[in-house]
């Protein structure tokens, strides 16, 4: 404990500084490590933002879907945090890059989605996922103006029980974002829920529909967001970041730690790249063929949603064909619901799909529509068309591909392959150097002493001189700022203010009756006779002993029941 507050106190004035040195130390072992800084007034950090190497190649593969939220009380300074996160290809929530802000305005957020494109050598996402916050929505039309922007679901029926208060109209709504049909359905739902509950002349109601290209499912179906529909990804990142961070940590040990939280998402993808790799599932279907060719291609996680959809596809069948033109058309209709149809068309040359549920193009996985139309043909493989690569086993390959071509290996296996010949031959020193007590301190301190000169030059330490003044570098630490997020223990400014004593004597603040100069006495002679009451009753609960050579003669028979109660000493 005294070492941390140590630490910490000699951090003063040179927390930013001392991170900018850690980031300075990772970017030498990751030739693409990024960070970028903003300056606030009096040269005191305002906006920070970095992304390692690993962070941008998962964006190069993962990145056609974006989500962002800001988490707060994760430092001492109360700077909120920005965490750009997305969906790997094991269905798993991956870190794309991480900001620092002063504040939520939308100077901000452009600033940090445009270091952010910078980073990603300007790709900029097909789809981009918000809690609504109008700072962040300008932002992304300035920053991505030709991604979609969707809204919350979960936010959205918060705030539509918040703001309507009735749960008939929760429901419908709900009932209106989530289900999947027609325009012309979505309005007649829509008109329907309005006249009932009675909302026509609503604000939030009028404004939000002017949105609808946002939040309906009706109007977002067919574009990509790889079943992204909530910002609770993004919540369930922050509770898991908590597990490595706290609010009392700087800058410096913030970096360090999130770091940790990424390793660990990193080493669960690790664990599920294994578990996809090695091992057979038991299969289920009547489809063997099509369904072995889904566990080679896909991962675990989607294949089991492959899987389902391959089980579903005898609950429809197809009614109709037409082959005369390319592409061949299927008509397909539900078991005993004539009145639900798709439309599945095939183009026999390329072998592409589609069909008019657009599922595939929402999700990225064949609908049980096309697979019932690749029942119907036969199929004992399912075609390339219908295999996405960011969910595939392969979808990572071709980075690792490319790293064997130039000759460069992950610099976390290198790390580790280093680590393990050096630590050998650390083990061969450490036989011959305790042989004697003069050659084991000798070669103690070298060993200390050169690993404090490494630390410090990779950044994982901070110098005494930096430690102590940050005029090398010139930032200063950044100022306490107050955010929407912000207890009230947790204001800018300090704590809050104690409540004063007020004596019970005279009525006044400051002091208690037991030092009240009014009443001193008074208080004082209570005292007394309050401690002697107190001395009087303990006395009374001691057992009385009474010989038996000490009994009165003349005790009378009377007076005598009195001492019943008390029992007579052993002898």
């Amino acid at each position: 404990m005294y070492n941390e507050i140590r630490k910490q106190r000699a951090l003063q004035g040179g927390d930013v500084s001392a991170a900018i040195r850690y980031l300075e130390g990772l970017a030498r072992m990751d030739g693409k490590m990024f960070w970028r800084y903003k300056l606030g007034a009096g040269q005191h950090l305002c906006n920070l933002f970095w992304s390692d190497g690993r962070c941008q190649e998962d964006y190069g593969i993962f990145g056609d879907v974006l989500a962002f939220d800001a988490t707060y009380g994760r430092n001492k300074y109360n700077l909120p945090v920005v965490v750009l996160s997305g969906v790997n290809h094991h269905n798993q929530t991956c870190v794309f890059g991480t900001a620092m802000v002063s504040c939520e305005s939308q100077e901000s957020y452009i600033w940090v989605l445009r270091q952010f494109l910078e980073c990603m050598q300007g790709k900029a996402p097909h789809s981009v996922i918000t809690d609504g916050d109008p700072a962040m929505r300008i932002a992304i039309q300035s920053v991505f103006p030709d991604a979609h922007h969707r809204l919350c679901a979960w936010h959205l029926l918060r705030n539509a029980a918040a703001n309507i208060s009735d749960p008939r109209f929760t429901q419908m709504f709900r009932h209106c974002m989530l289900a999947d049909m027609e325009i012309e359905e979505f309005e007649a739902h829509w008109e329907s829920m309005l006249n009932e509950c009675g909302v026509r002349e609503v604000e939030w109601v009028k404004d939000l529909y002017t949105k609808k290209h946002a939040w309906i499912t009706t109007y977002i179906r067919g574009r990509f967001f790889a079943g992204v529909r909530t910002t609770s990804r993004c919540e369930s990142l922050h509770a898991k970041l908590g597990r490595f961070v706290e609010s009392r940590y700087g800058v410096l040990e913030f970096v360090r730690n999130f770091q940790r939280c990424v390793d660990f998402l990193r080493d669960t993808e690790d664990e599920l790249d294994f578990r996809s790799w090695y091992g057979t599932p038991v299969l289920q279907t009547e489809f063997i063929e099509l369904e072995k060719s889904g566990w080679t291609r896909f991962t675990r996680e989607m294949f089991l949603r492959y899987r389902d959809s391959l089980k579903r596809c005898v609950r429809v069948r197809i009614y109709e064909f037409n082959d005369s033109e390319n592409p061949h058309a299927y008509t397909l209709q539900k078991y005993r619901r004539p009145e639900m149809n798709w439309k599945v068309y095939r183009d026999h040359i390329s072998n592409r799909f589609s069909c008019t549920c657009m599922r595939m193009e929402s999700f990225g996985i064949p609908c049980v529509h096309i697979l019932s139309v690749c029942v119907r043909l036969d199929l004992v493989e399912i075609p390339e068309s219908l295999v996405l690569r960011r969910w595939s086993k392969a979808s990572k390959l071709e980075i690792h591909n490319q790293c064997g071509e130039q000759h460069t290996a992950d610099p976390s296996v290198t790390y580790r392959t280093r680590l393990g010949a050096f630590s050998q031959l650390c083990k061969r020193l450490g036989r011959v150097a305790c042989m004697s007590d003069e050659d084991f301190k000798l070669y103690s301190d070298k060993v200390m002493s050169d690993a404090l000169f490494l630390e410090i030059k990779y950044g994982l330490r901070p110098s005494t001189d930096d430690m102590t003044t940050a005029n090398d570098c010139e930032v200063k630490d950044p100022i306490r700022v107050r955010t929407k997020g912000t207890g009230r223990m947790s204001q800018a400014g300090g704590s809050a203010s104690k409540t004063k004593r007020k004596c019970s004597t005279c009525g006044k603040l400051g002091h208690r009756k037991t030092i009240c100069p009014n009443g001193g006495a008074q208080a004082s002679t209570r005292n007394k006779e309050s401690h002697a009451g107190r001395n009087k009753r303990k006395r009374s609960k001691v057992p009385i002993v009474v010989p038996d050579n000490c009994w009165p003669e003349n005790a009378c028979q009377a007076g005598s029941d009195k001492w019943e109660n008390f029992s007579l000493a052993d002898p």
